[in-house]
């Protein structure tokens, strides 16, 4: 992908990413103003309904208090029956009459169809008067308990000790409230189901009315629950609403309440009798309130939008032509000895500029090495051809020795011949690879040359021990590691007035590394004055020519890291060891290590 094409993406990512984030960061504003301001309107409007629906409860107790203390309604319900047909018609008319007027004394019962209904105990004489045989519905308002008292709601008013029993009549038109009537005026004897059930019923229709039910969006209602939290009334807003089972909602402030698969804000407030009165909101009423108030913002964002997406292209288009231009310039280079780069080729930004002149820097400094590593290559070689010119010599003298090896066999002189044999032996192994890896024999038997040519010179006992470790062949280790140390032990260990010396060596593994110790019968030396001279510390050691253990211990480390390298030791006083340390996955046929 071009430069282009990445620039005016990433450009309209972020213009996208900003404006996504501002209309979800106003959609969440929005959704939680709306819904603040739906909770302080249902909370005003349950709150004026509390005191509205206080009004009608306490009217309805007023009425009951009348029936309770109406003394012509307790002497009529204590009278005795069937002496006089006439006075059981009397008594039966005043019945009526005495309930309807205390009814008729309520204005506020009286204009919203409030109808009040007396169900006589059956344990009263009185209550034969208003079998349904001699009783004309929706005439009378007394009534025969034994006409209902199968009914659950009949049932339910006898077991309540205080309060109403709150329902829906059977076609749900009425809300009913049914309560235990008794009487303080009753001169009878004691009842305990009182004088009746007083049944009051008021027009689902009216509930409207004596409430200010207003729905503060389009979906949003009312419910009326009793203290079962069965459902008594719903408002037209709430008509799909499916309520088959008792609902229990918290008497909270405000809620959020799933019904039917539906979510709605409620807010709800206990009122008299038990009843609960639920306020319901859709949040789906919310959601579109809110996104008709977004609509605006929605509409200024794909302008933005668009706008930006020119802007874009426009920026994209500024942004990447002279790095286009400078990429272009770079692909015609093949050989940067022949460019002559001129930074004001390049025109745009001060970025791009300041590119240009470090890239012509870049090119002059890359000029200049490859004219030194021109230099280095041709002087290496001049090197390698005198250190070619320089392997002339030893060869010559390596076949003059052959020659004067033949001559002394020739005359035998066999001393002579086995010494000058061990010399050129000795020339023959430094001057063939000499930093290869070999096994630890091929070293011993260039030690054992050494050694003969050294005895024979000094007429010193000299004797070389391998001791009880792991078998020469089975050790690998670089070339000229081992005769350093033990040509160490001869010159140092000994002086010409010593008879001879006995040299140690030992190899063993250990912790998968290689370690081979070169020990002596000799004078011994300061271990710590020779590891400090290891580390290049300056130290009072005399130093002679040849490989020495500086030499040994770097080779072996840059061969092998920290995992090779030379340490002496102290035992028995100043008993010098010498231990060299390799890792033991030495190979020496491939002159390598793992």
């Amino acid at each position: 992908m071009s430069i282009t094409k990445r620039t005016f993406l990433i450009i309209c990512c972020i213009i996208s990413a900003i404006l996504l984030t501002l209309n979800g960061a106003t959609y969440l504003l929005f959704r939680a103003s709306i819904t603040q301001q739906l909770i302080t309107s249902q909370e005003a409007i349950i709150e004026a309904n509390v005191r509205l629906s206080g009004i009608f409860t306490q009217t309805v107790d007023q009425l009951v208090y009348r029936y309770t203390s109406d003394q012509q309604l307790g002497e009529l319900l204590g009278r005795d029956i069937g002496q006089d047909e006439l006075r059981d018609l009397n008594t039966k008319f005043a019945l009526n009459n005495r309930l309807i007027y205390q009814q008729n004394a309520e204005p506020l019962l009286l204009n919203n169809g409030f109808r009040a209904e007396l169900y006589v105990n059956p344990a009263l004489e009185v209550s034969q008067l208003f079998l349904p045989s001699s009783t004309i519905p929706e005439v009378s308002r007394v009534y025969s308990g034994a006409m209902v008292e199968q009914e659950d709601w009949y049932q339910a008013a006898l077991q309540r000790r205080s309060g109403q029993h709150i329902f829906l009549n059977e076609d749900q038109t009425r809300l009913c409230f049914a309560r235990r009537l008794q009487s303080s005026t009753f001169t009878g004897a004691y009842q305990k189901d009182g004088m009746g059930v007083l049944l009051g019923s008021l027009p689902v229709n009216q509930i409207s009315r004596l409430l200010s039910l207003v729905p503060v969006t389009r979906h949003s209602g009312f419910l009326l629950l009793n203290d079962q939290g069965d459902q008594i009334y719903r408002s037209a807003n709430l008509s799909e609403l499916s309520i088959a089972d008792a609902l229990l909602i918290p008497n909270s402030v405000s809620s959020e309440l799933n019904i039917g698969g539906q979510e709605y804000l409620c807010t709800s407030q206990k009122l008299e009798w038990g009843i609960q009165l639920v306020f319901l909101t859709p949040y789906r009423d919310i959601t579109s309130q809110v996104w008709s108030m977004m609509f605006p913002y929605l509409l200024c964002s794909v302008i933005f939008m668009l706008v930006g997406i020119l802007f874009s292209l426009m920026l994209s288009a500024g942004i990447s032509r002279p790095v286009v231009q400078f990429t272009k310039k770079l692909e015609t280079i093949r050989d940067t000895r022949g460019v002559e780069w001129n930074p004001a080729d390049i025109r745009g930004p001060r970025e791009i500029q300041q590119l240009s002149t470090s890239f012509g820097s870049l090119i002059d400094r890359i000029n200049t090495l490859i004219q030194e590593l021109t230099a280095k290559e041709k002087l290496r070689r001049e090197s390698e051809l005198k250190a070619l010119q320089a392997q002339i010599n030893p060869h010559f003298m390596l076949n003059a020795m052959n020659a004067v090896n033949y001559m002394a066999l020739a005359r035998e002189e066999d001393d002579i011949a086995a010494t000058v044999d061990s010399i050129a032996s000795l020339m023959r192994y430094s001057i063939t690879e000499p930093d290869r890896m070999v096994t630890m024999s091929t070293e011993l038997e260039n030690i054992r040359e050494y050694i003969s040519v050294y005895v024979l010179r000094f007429q010193q006992d000299i004797r070389l021990e391998i001791l009880p470790g792991l078998h020469p062949a089975q050790v690998v280790i670089p070339k000229f590691t081992l005769q350093p140390l033990v040509e160490n032990s001869i010159r140092h260990g000994i002086t010409r007035q010593d008879p001879g010396i006995t040299i140690r060596i030992r190899a063993r593994e250990e912790n998968g590394l290689l370690i081979v110790e070169v020990t002596d019968t000799g004078r011994g030396g300061d271990a710590a004055l020779l590891n400090a001279y290891l580390d290049y510390q300056d130290v009072q050691l005399q130093v002679t020519h040849g490989f020495g253990i500086r030499n040994v211990n770097e080779r072996l480390m840059l061969r092998f890291g920290q995992r090779g390298g030379l340490r002496y030791f102290n035992y028995d006083g100043r008993q010098l060891l010498a231990r060299l340390i390799l890792p033991s996955e030495c190979d020496a046929a491939s002159d390598t290590w793992p």
